[in-house]
């Protein structure tokens, strides 16, 4: 029996320390992807807290979950994106992102400088992208997921989510290429 299945097994049994070591790997990736979505550090908090408890029941109820990992990141991503649409039918989008990094610990100190500069970079062009593009580029690329579990999440045709994924691989290489003011200001 694997490890997440023990955990499964452990907390159906009353054994709430195994729901923790069961998520407890995954938060900082949910965190940073929910956070991502909703460009928002409270809301991302919601996302995550909705989706564990949905997980804690699924689990306790008896839900079949043969991939724990893929299945928590899918509810999450799918938790954020319903706080996504409910923020944008009731208010305009405001909110701060507060930097999110996870440390390499493998990394020299000028290779992680650099590497920093550049994720920064590209996360703030990301972020700039309108919640359709954002959205994609997140779930393909930072949560992982396939078109078809995208487009299961987004409830669109996968046509559709390549379509935008394509768009949106446009707009950040347009981005990435335009000079960088505070760089020509330096020189």
């Amino acid at each position: 029996m694997d490890q997440e299945k023990l955990y499964m097994k452990q907390c159906r049994n009353g054994d709430k320390e195994a729901f923790f070591k069961l998520v407890e790997p995954l938060l900082s990736r949910v965190y940073s992807t929910s956070a991502a979505i909703l460009r928002s550090s409270h809301l991302a908090e919601d996302a995550v807290q909705n989706a564990l408890l949905e997980a804690y029941q699924a689990i306790m109820n008896g839900k079949n979950i043969r991939n724990f990992k893929s299945w928590f990141n899918h509810l999450t991503a799918c938790r954020a994106l319903d706080l996504a649409r409910q923020r944008s039918k009731l208010a305009s989008r405001t909110g701060d992102l507060e930097e999110i990094e996870v440390p390499d610990e493998q990394a020299s100190p000028i290779d992680a400088l650099i590497r920093k500069e550049a994720g920064h970079e590209l996360l703030e062009s990301v972020m700039s992208l309108d919640i359709n593009h954002r959205t994609v580029v997140i779930l393909y690329y930072y949560q992982e997921l396939s078109l078809d579990e995208i487009a299961d999440v987004l409830d669109v045709k996968k046509g559709t989510i390549k379509s935008r994924l394509h768009a949106a691989r446009l707009k950040l290489n347009e981005k990435m290429m335009q000079p960088n003011p505070k760089q020509v200001m330096e020189c």
